[in-house]
C-alpha cells in the first residue's frame, strides 16, 4: 500500500473491480523504492496509454528473441479472451488495477499488475491471465517456482502505546529491532506483513475529559505518529516487500467510513490481496468483522469481495491460501461465545497502579455471529491459516475444520491473560517466520 509520501507496501494488490479480474495474474513483489522516490503512483492516462504501447511494442521484439532462442512460452498479449478492454488502456474515470503501483522499474505501465526481468534481453515481460512464461529465470508468482519461500509476521508495533501517547521513542526502538533481525535473515523472505495497531492514537480512544485532548490534537498526534512509523520501516532491506494492515488503533474499535479513509490516506487499501511462489496471500480489514455498525456497507462489500478471492485463489489451484487480520478470528476454539472468555488480562505495570483493573478477553475475539461467516468461507475454500494480532501474546489455535489460528505477539507492550492456556511460546515481544513449501507450512516465533 502507498501513502501521498511514501510507499510501504510494493506487493502489487488485486483490484477490487470486477471489470479488472483478467489482471489479477502472478502477482510479482516488486523491491521497494528507496525513501527519497517512495511516492504514489499519479496515473497520467495519455502517457499511461503510450507506456502501454511502448510495452506491446517491446513484448514483440522479446517474443521474438525468445523464439530464436529456442525457449518455450505461451503468450497472447493483444488478444486476452478474458479481457473486456482488449488493448489494455486506460480510459478517464477507470481506476487503475494497480492505483498504488510503485515499482522500482519507471517503464512499467501503471495498468499491469505485475513485471518480470527477461533473461535474454533484460526487459520486462508483462504477464495477464493468458500470459505464463515458462522459462525458470522469469516466474509468475501465480506459479510456484522454487521449493520454497519464507515470509514474516508481526504486529501491534502501536507507536506511543507504553506512554499512552507522550512519547513514541520506546515502541521505535523495538520495531528498529525488529526490522535489524529480518535484514539479517537468509534468505530473504517474500514478504513482511505487520498485522495492524501500526501505531496507538485513535481519537475515539482518547479525545476525552480523561486526557484533557480534543479530536484535533488526536489527529495531528496520529498523523505524526504514521509519519515515525513509516521513517523507521524505510530502513526494511529494499529487497523486502512490506505490507501493513490496519488495527482497532488505526481506525477506531467502531470503525467509519471516515476514519478507513483517514487510513487509506495514510497507507494505501485497507485490504488487499497477492501471489507469492504459487500460494495466495488475502491482507483483510477485520476490524469491520469485529464491529461492522459505523460501515455496513462497507462490512457487506468486504464480505462479497473476500468471497471472490477465496474462489479465484481455489480456481487458480493455491498451494495455500493465508488470510492476514488484526483481530483474531477465535482466541482458543471457534465454537467459543464471550460468556466462555472469562479471562482478565491486566492492564500493564507501565501505565502505573490501577487497582487490579484490567482487559476483558472477550475483548479481543470476534462475535460468533460475524466469526462465523468468515470461517464458513474458510472451511468451504480450503484456507490453511489466519495470522493476526491484536491479542498482545501469542496463541496458537486450530479450528474444528483443522485451519490454524495463529496470533502473534507484539512489538509493542506485552499481555498476559489469566485464562489462556499453556503454551510452547513465550509471551515476549519478536517476529514469527513462516516457511512455505508444497501441501505444508511451518512458523518459528523469534524473540527480539
Amino acid at each position: 500500500t502507498t501513502s501521498d509520501e511514501s510507499s510501504f507496501c510494493s506487493v502489487e494488490f488485486q483490484s477490487r473491480e470486477k471489470k479488472h479480474e483478467r489482471r489479477e495474474c502472478g502477482t510479482k513483489c516488486f523491491p521497494i523504492t528507496s525513501p527519497g522516490t517512495r511516492t504514489r503512483t499519479n496515473t497520467n492516462i495519455n502517457s499511461a496509454n503510450k507506456h502501454i504501447s511502448d510495452a506491446k511494442a517491446q513484448f514483440h521484439r522479446l517474443s521474438a528473441a525468445l523464439e530464436n532462442a529456442g525457449v518455450s512460452s505461451r503468450m497472447d498479449f493483444d488478444n486476452c479472451k478474458e479481457c473486456d478492454n482488449p488493448n489494455n488502456t486506460i480510459h478517464p474515470n477507470e481506476t487503475s488495477p494497480t492505483s498504488a503501483l510503485n515499482s522500482s522499474d519507471e517503464h512499467v505501465p501503471p495498468a499491469f499488475c505485475t513485471t518480470h526481468q527477461s533473461a535474454v534481453m533484460n526487459q520486462s515481460i508483462f504477464c495477464n491471465e493468458t500470459t505464463v512464461l515458462t522459462t525458470a529465470s522469469n516466474p509468475c508468482e501465480i506459479q510456484m517456482h522454487k521449493p520454497s519461500h519464507t515470509f514474516v509476521v508481526c504486529a501491534d508495533s502501536q507507536i506511543g502505546m507504553t506512554s499512552q501517547n507522550k512519547e513514541w521513542e520506546t515502541e521505535l526502538n523495538y520495531c528498529r529491532e525488529a526490522i535489524s533481525k529480518m535484514n539479517q535473515l537468509s534468505p530473504k523472505p517474500a514478504f513482511v506483513c505487520v498485522c495492524g495497531d501500526l501505531i496507538d492514537m485513535e481519537y475515539t480512544f482518547f479525545a476525552n475529559e480523561t486526557t484533557g485532548l480534543t479530536k484535533e490534537q488526536c489527529d495531528k498526534i496520529q498523523d505524526d505518529q504514521n509519519a515515525a512509523f513509516k521513517e523507521v520501516w524505510s530502513t526494511l532491506d529494499d529487497d523486502i516487500p512490506l505490507v501493513c494492515l490496519c488495527g482497532n488503533h488505526d481506525i477506531g474499535n467502531v470503525p467509519t467510513r471516515t476514519s478507513i479513509e483517514k487510513f487509506k490516506s495514510a497507507f494505501g487499501d485497507e485490504y488487499l490481496a497477492f501471489w507469492s511462489n504459487g500460494s495466495y496471500n488475502i491482507v483483510m480489514n477485520n476490524v469491520l468483522f469485529s464491529e461492522p455498525s459505523g460501515a455496513m456497507d462497507m462490512f457487506e462489500e468486504h464480505l462479497t469481495w473476500l468471497e471472490e478471492r477465496l474462489e479465484y485463489g481455489v480456481s487458480h489451484q493455491a498451494n495455500h491460501i493465508f488470510v492476514f487480520g488484526h483481530h483474531p478470528w477465535f482466541l482458543y476454539n471457534d465454537d467459543e461465545v464471550e460468556e466462555d472468555l472469562k479471562g482478565v488480562i491486566p492492564f500493564p505495570e507501565e501505565w502505573g497502579s490501577r487497582d487490579g483493573a484490567g482487559f476483558p478477553e472477550r475483548y479481543f475475539g470476534i462475535r460468533k455471529k460475524y466469526r462465523d461467516m468468515a470461517l464458513s468461507l474458510f472451511k468451504k475454500y480450503g484456507v490453511s491459516a489466519c495470522f493476526s494480532g491484536h491479542f498482545h501474546q501469542n496463541v496458537v489455535s486450530k479450528s474444528s475444520f483443522g485451519m490454524d489460528m495463529i496470533i502473534t505477539g507484539p512489538l509493542s507492550l506485552v499481555f498476559d491473560s489469566d485464562n489462556k492456556p499453556e503454551s510452547y511460546e513465550e509471551n515476549v515481544r519478536g517476529i514469527r517466520i513462516v516457511e512455505v513449501t508444497k501441501g505444508h507450512f511451518s512458523h518459528r516465533f523469534e524473540t527480539l
